[in-house]
């Protein structure tokens, strides 16, 4: 019988809160400057595409996430391709997530030492990251998502009530002229829309087997995935709208720049630290569904007896390389474009090879009765 590390079970509920919070992760701050850096005034239009994309991934990650089974993503590539090609397989996987971490830690870093507290050393700001997310995951699974259902609510409110705030700022005309960057610029845009927030949701094929049977999940799984991928393409249109297709581009925190905008009656202002804690709340709950799914996954690679073992060693190499992985921030920003290529190899390109292997392979095993016949 098959040793299950994790005990705990998912609500349908907790993995749709799961899922909005990866959709909207570290991308509520820092993608519409990237989109728009690429289509300036037609970023909206990158946005609506590539959301189409992502929920054709997102809904292509669910299926191959039922044709698992019981199987995490590490266990399914074992079984599939044997203990040495499986294992070389899952080790590309783990190290990927192992740097989405570290790369997730240091856009929080990077933010809070450039906006907020200016003297405050990078480690320090790293140091408690890893801490509050060594905890979660020692944790459980379980408990990461019912707290995720506590702070959903208030997350919520915050962000529907700053768009509402934002609405005497905005200027249509800043969308001109419609579709002047050409279609490569939109579609180029669009790449961004569909590696970060979706692709990304590869991630949950670690998590799919902890999820109780419901009629329901395909379709609360899917609706989380649109809310997510509506409230960035909104988050996009209302950058343009508020600063303008240039400014966007210019500022690497453009959701960042439009909330110091919002100003009602010279009373309610600076709204702006709300947005910031809205969206270190998201990215907190992307880098625990990573670091989950890392700390998980090298458990059942090396078939140990419970995940929780590696939480503090692997958090210890989580902080090194959050801090060395990139220089500065200009640099982190210059490079980050490389990163959709890679998202889009671990999931798109690596599950649709191994779907076609599982699928040549059960083919031959049904051919075997009926040749063994004749």
């Amino acid at each position: 019988m098959k040793r299950m590390l994790e005990k705990g079970r998912l609500s349908t509920k907790q993995l749709s809160v799961l899922v909005i919070f990866s959709v909207i992760g570290e991308s509520l701050l820092v993608i519409p400057s990237s989109v728009a850096e690429e289509a300036k005034q037609d970023a909206w239009i990158s946005g609506l595409i590539g959301m189409t994309a992502g929920l054709l991934i997102a809904w292509m990650i669910f299926r191959i996430g039922q044709t698992y089974g019981p199987k995490t993503l590490i266990e399914h590539n074992r079984a599939l391709l044997g203990r040495w090609a499986g294992g070389t397989v899952s080790v590309l996987y783990l190290l990927y997530f192992l740097i989405n971490i570290s790369a997730l830690i240091r856009e929080i870093g990077d933010f809070i030492t450039t906006q907020f507290l200016p003297e405050t050393p990078l480690r320090a700001v790293h140091l408690i990251i890893v801490i509050l997310i060594i905890w979660a995951v020692k944790s459980g699974l379980e408990t990461l998502a019912r707290a995720g259902e506590v702070f959903f609510p208030l997350f919520a409110v915050l962000l529907i009530s700053m768009f509402v705030f934002l609405l005497p700022q905005f200027h249509s005309d800043r969308l001109q002229p419609m579709l002047g960057q050409g279609i490569p610029s939109i579609l180029r845009g669009s790449l961004f829309i569909f590696a970060f927030p979706f692709c990304e949701l590869i991630v949950l094929l670690m998590i799919f087997p902890y999820v109780a049977h419901n009629p329901k999940l395909q379709k609360d799984y899917m609706l989380a995935v649109l809310f997510g991928g509506l409230t960035i393409c909104l988050l996009i249109l209302i950058s343009i709208l508020v600063l303008g297709p240039n400014l966007s581009a210019y500022h690497s925190y453009a959701s960042y720049a439009i909330a110091q905008k919002i100003s009602i009656g010279h009373f309610v202002e600076r709204l702006e630290a709300l947005l910031a804690v809205n969206w270190i709340v998201s990215t907190y709950y992307k880098i625990s569904l990573f670091y989950y799914g890392l700390i998980l996954g090298s458990a059942q690679l090396f078939n140990l007896r419970d995940y929780r073992q590696l939480t503090v060693p692997t958090g210890m190499i989580v902080f090194g390389l959050a801090f060395i992985i990139s220089p500065n921030i200009v640099y982190f920003n210059a490079k980050v474009s490389y990163w959709v290529i890679i998202d889009i190899l671990f999931a798109l390109l690596i599950p649709a090879l191994l779907f076609f292997i599982g699928l040549t392979r059960r083919k031959k095993r049904l051919k075997r009765p009926a040749s063994a016949e004749k």
